[in-house]
């Protein structure tokens, strides 16, 4: 190939990565998560697993850009207590030191239980959160009572786990 085509190249995806601004495929807990929203140039991407769409998933990874938010730990704050006044029956641990949350909720109908991780970390002029979700639906659990356990039982054996796993995780 000539130098000028492969520079030219060199520059369209330097201008892709740049208009889109996000990784196209995430690798976590040795799976690879596709964006679900490639084209979009957006604060906010989301990542799921092959097969999967934002409407039925399993599990996710997820990235947003918070502008202007300058402190991890008040960011950590205000999102556990948001989380507890629209779900006050959630689970909310809150790791301040690291500005990081576990948590699980469930929607109103109880149709599945969601284990959460979430870190706040800095980057340039404001705040990235990223997270990791995992559903346990009652339908695949045995019933309300079975996705309610099953999300437990993980967040209990797992939470460590994923909090250093989601704390390390890079995103660009």
């Amino acid at each position: 190939m000539n130098k000028k085509f492969i520079a030219l190249l060199s520059v369209l995806l330097m201008f892709m990565t740049s208009v889109y601004g996000a990784d196209s495929k995430v690798k976590f807990d040795n799976k690879t998560y596709n964006l679900s929203n490639p084209e979009t140039k957006s604060d906010k991407y989301v990542y799921l697993l092959k097969n999967e769409n934002i409407g039925n998933w399993t599990s996710k990874v997820y990235k947003e850009y918070m502008k202007d938010v300058q402190n991890p730990t008040e960011a950590a704050a205000e999102e556990a207590y948001r989380i507890q006044k629209e779900n006050p029956k959630a689970v909310v641990l809150v790791y301040p030191k690291v500005a990081t949350l576990g948590y699980i909720t469930f929607p109103e109908n109880k149709q599945y239980y969601e284990y959460n991780c979430i870190v706040f970390k800095p980057d340039k002029t404001g705040i990235n959160r990223i997270g990791y979700t995992r559903r346990f639906y009652s339908s695949s659990n045995g019933g309300e009572n079975g996705a309610r356990t099953a999300a437990i039982l993980f967040a209990e054996k797992y939470n460590k786990k994923y909090m250093e796993m989601i704390n390390r995780l890079s995103i660009k």
